[in-house]
C-alpha cells in the first residue's frame, strides 16, 4: 500500500512540479506534462519488471543457496537498518512473492527447513534483484531527451531507487535470522535422528 501511495504521491508532485515550473519553458500543455510523467513511470515499471525476470528466471538457483553468505547484512549494516528504523516500517513495503509463487512477508514454516531454504533463495535473488535496480533505475533517462530527463526522468529514476533500497534493506535485515532459524532448524532434526 505504501508502495503506490508513493508511487502515485511522486507522479502528482513531479507533475505539478512539470504544469508549474516547466510547461512555460518547454511548451507542453498540462495533459501532456501528466501524460509524459505517467508514460515514463510505467516504463520505470517495466524495466524493473524486466530485469527482475531475467534475473530470476536466467541465473542458477546454486548461486543463491543458503550456503551463499554475501548477501547477509553483517552486525554494523543491521544496527543502521535498525536506527532508521526498519522494525517500524519493514511490513508496510510491498513484497511481490506473488510472482514467485513464494510470499515472503511472514515466515509461514517456521520448523521447516525445506521452506526456510526456499525462503532464503528467494530473499537472495531479491537483494540481487534490488541492487542491480540501484543502478538500473537510471536506464530511463534513455527515454527522453535532455529537457526531459532534468525534469521528469531523473526524478522518476530517483523515486525508482527509493523504492528499490527499502526491500533491499528488509531482505539483507531478515537473512541473519532466517539463517539463524536454519540452523536451529538443522541441530533439532539431528538430535531427534539421535534419539532411541
Amino acid at each position: 500500500m505504501v508502495y503506490f501511495v508513493i508511487i502515485f504521491l511522486s507522479m502528482a508532485l513531479i507533475s505539478v512540479f512539470g504544469i508549474i515550473l516547466v510547461a512555460p519553458i518547454i511548451k507542453f500543455s498540462a495533459i501532456k506534462i501528466v501524460l509524459t510523467v505517467v508514460i515514463l513511470t510505467i516504463i520505470e515499471i517495466l524495466i524493473n519488471a524486466f530485469f527482475a525476470t531475467v534475473i530470476r528466471r536466467c541465473l542458477p538457483k546454486k548461486w543463491f543457496s543458503t550456503d551463499r553468505k554475501v548477501f547477509i547484512a553483517k552486525k554494523t549494516e543491521r544496527k543502521f537498518y535498525e536506527k532508521i528504523g526498519i522494525k517500524r516500517w519493514k511490513d508496510k513495503v510491498l513484497e511481490l512473492g506473488v510472482f514467485t509463487n513464494f510470499h515472503k512477508n511472514k515466515i509461514a514454516k517456521p520448523n521447516d527447513n525445506e521452506y526456510i531454504e526456499r525462503y532464503i533463495l528467494e530473499a537472495n535473488y531479491g537483494v540481487l534483484i534490488h541492487a542491480i535496480m540501484l543502478p538500473l533505475s537510471f536506464l530511463i533517462l534513455i527515454f527522453g531527451n535532455l529537457k526531459l530527463g532534468l525534469f521528469f526522468t531523473l526524478p522518476i529514476a530517483i523515486v525508482s531507487v527509493f523504492l528499490n533500497l527499502l526491500p533491499l534493506f528488509i531482505l539483507r535485515y531478515n537473512l541473519p535470522k532466517l539463517h539463524a532459524l536454519y540452523r536451529m532448524n538443522k541441530v533439532k532434526n539431528e538430535k531427534s535422528k539421535n534419539l532411541p
